[in-house]
């Protein structure tokens, strides 16, 4: 039996030293490198040039930026201390003056607000109370109490009454408290003394006035007069006497009696021939007005 033929030697692959017929020939050949070459040197002073002056801005920036500061809180300081504490603080205060229930020169807002965060130098504003709106207060005396109420109203204020002896009409204002013309803040309350009707008065002293000023008199002292037409010696139209008499305490709306003088008397005696034999005397009393 023959043998295989062996097999065929393993040949090389790719070994340079091998040469000959049916050999493959593997050359190294040099790779061109990249060549890196430097920035030049001109960018480089660029860029620290520009890295120096950021660096110089910013220390700068930082040495003229003035820190923040808290804003103090105003409300409910008067405007001088207001003033005082903004000035410690470096900031200015500006301030706004409105109609408030606070007393006036209290500060009752502020903007910013407390703990706000401003630079030195800033303004801060206070809105400083100018207290209520003042009103001016009417006349209501002589006035029915109903109808001085509803003035007092249409004012913008506030009606309390309280009820007096007077010789005036039961519901009329005798007093009121302010009086009229007074400047008082709004909604203030206007105390009114109403007349009850009731109480005593003093007469008046009126002998010897006239008629037309006893009667005023009379009247003026919340009394009813009554005049009386007497003869008299005194002058006519003049007061000779009264009832009651003057300073006497009496109830409102009493009467008072006042006696008049009708002028005084002149007595004539005239003549009246009847016949030749007669004669007959009349004597006559006039009364000069």
């Amino acid at each position: 039996m023959t043998a295989p033929p062996p097999p065929p030697p393993d040949e090389p692959l790719d070994d340079p030293t091998l040469v000959g017929p049916g050999r493959r020939v593997v050359v190294d050949e040099d790779v061109p490198q990249r060549v890196v070459r430097p920035y030049p040197w001109w960018l480089w002073a660029l860029v620290v040039l520009f890295l120096a002056a950021a660096i110089i801005f910013l220390v700068l920036w930082l040495m003229e930026r003035n820190e923040g500061k808290e804003v103090p809180s105003l409300v409910g300081m008067t405007l001088v201390q207001a003033q005082d504490e903004v000035s410690s603080e470096g900031f200015t205060l500006k301030t706004v003056r409105i109609p408030a229930a606070a007393a006036p020169g209290t500060v009752v807002d502020q903007a910013p607000q407390a703990g706000a965060d401003l630079e030195d130098g800033s303004q801060v504003m206070a809105v400083v109370s100018a207290g209520r709106e003042q009103v001016t207060v009417p006349n209501l005396v002589g006035s029915a109490a109903d109808a001085a109420e509803q003035l007092l109203d249409s004012a913008r204020l506030q009606a309390e009454r309280k009820t007096v002896d007077s010789p005036k009409p039961q519901g009329t204002v005798v007093a009121q408290d302010p009086a009229d013309g007074a400047q008082v803040p709004k909604s203030s309350t206007v105390t009114l003394s109403v007349s009850s009707g009731k109480g005593q008065v003093k007469v008046p002293a009126v002998v010897g006035m006239s008629q037309a000023d006893a009667v005023a008199a009379v009247v003026n002292a919340g009394l009813v007069p009554v005049v009386i037409t007497v003869p008299s010696q005194e002058p006519a139209q003049r007061v000779i006497a009264q009832d009651p008499p003057a300073n006497q305490e009496v109830p409102a709306r009493s009467k008072v009696r006042v006696n008049v003088s009708g002028g005084p008397t002149q007595t004539q005696t005239l003549t009246v021939t009847t016949s030749e034999t007669t004669t007959t005397a009349t004597t006559v009393t006039t009364t000069t007005p």
